[in-house]
Order: structure tokens, then C-alpha cells, then sequence
């Protein structure tokens, strides 16, 4: 067996943002998803996934909270609205089912439709090498990882 094996995303990483395709299980089964996935990126700084209004309403999700909390964002303290989502897949593979996630207003990428947070990356193990300009990322445990850390 090769060393990366377990992994299931091997990616290459040219130093910049990390993009990754998502799609998102829809409020209905009759809205069909579009033929090409948007992008979420990486963010380790983010507690709760993230997707736009734009992005949610498209998928026939209308029905906004307030998550009656603030959070520390990258442009001060704010209250998010929330959704609660059938579930979504990130790199065509990894499933997530049903969940609520945050809510972002006025976010002006359209190919980026918001940010995959530490709810989901928590679930996984990731690693990113810039010497390398790798990312690899993926839900099966790596026993030989573990040595590193201990």
C-alpha cells in the first residue's frame, strides 16, 4: 500500500485561496441542482459552513433565523441569520447531511458561494503542504499521523 492511499482528495495548491466544488441537496425535489458547482474555500477562522443568500435561495431555501448571537468576522462582531439545509457534498465526495449553517448578505464572488467552517472541517483531516503545493484532505482516520503529534 503507497503512503496516500487513504487519502481521498489529493489537490494541487498554488499558494493561494483553497476552492473546493460544492453542491447542495435542494429544499425540494423538483429544483435540480445546476449543472456546474459553485466553490466553497477553506476557512480554518470560521466556527459554522457558510453559503450565500444568493447560493440558498437558488436552491429554494427562504427560510432565514436569527442566530441570536454575534460572531467575530473579519470585518468586526455581527449576527448572522442561519439555515437550517438538507445537506450538501464538498470535492464531488464528501456528504454531509442535514444541518444549519450561516447566512452571508452582499458576498460579491459568484463562483465562490461561501466557506467551508470547522463544523465540517473538524470531521476530517486535512493537510496542507506549501513546499509541496499540495492539499490533501479526507475522512478516513491516518494512524501513522498520530506519531507526528505524539
Amino acid at each position: 500500500m503507497r503512503r496516500l492511499d487513504y487519502l481521498s482528495l489529493v489537490s494541487n495548491f498554488n499558494g493561494k485561496t483553497i476552492k473546493l466544488p460544492v453542491t447542495i441537496n435542494p429544499a425540494s425535489k423538483s429544483i435540480r441542482p445546476a449543472p456546474s458547482a459553485p466553490h466553497l474555500i477553506l476557512d480554518t477562522g470560521a466556527d459554522t459552513t457558510a453559503l450565500t443568500r444568493e447560493f440558498l435561495k437558488k436552491n429554494g431555501y427562504g427560510k432565514y433565523i436569527k442566530s441570536g448571537k454575534k460572531k467575530s468576522t473579519a470585518t468586526g462582531e455581527v449576527e448572522l441569520l442561519t439555515c437550517d439545509i438538507n445537506g450538501l457534498t464538498i470535492a464531488n465526495q464528501f456528504k454531509f447531511g442535514q444541518m444549519t449553517i450561516d447566512v452571508l448578505e452582499n458576498w460579491k464572488a459568484h463562483t465562490v458561494v461561501g466557506v467551508i467552517g470547522m463544523d465540517i472541517l473538524s470531521q476530517m483531516t486535512f493537510i496542507l503542504s506549501c513546499e509541496h503545493k499540495k492539499f490533501m484532505l479526507t475522512d478516513q482516520k491516518i494512524p501513522c499521523l498520530m506519531n507526528l503529534f505524539v
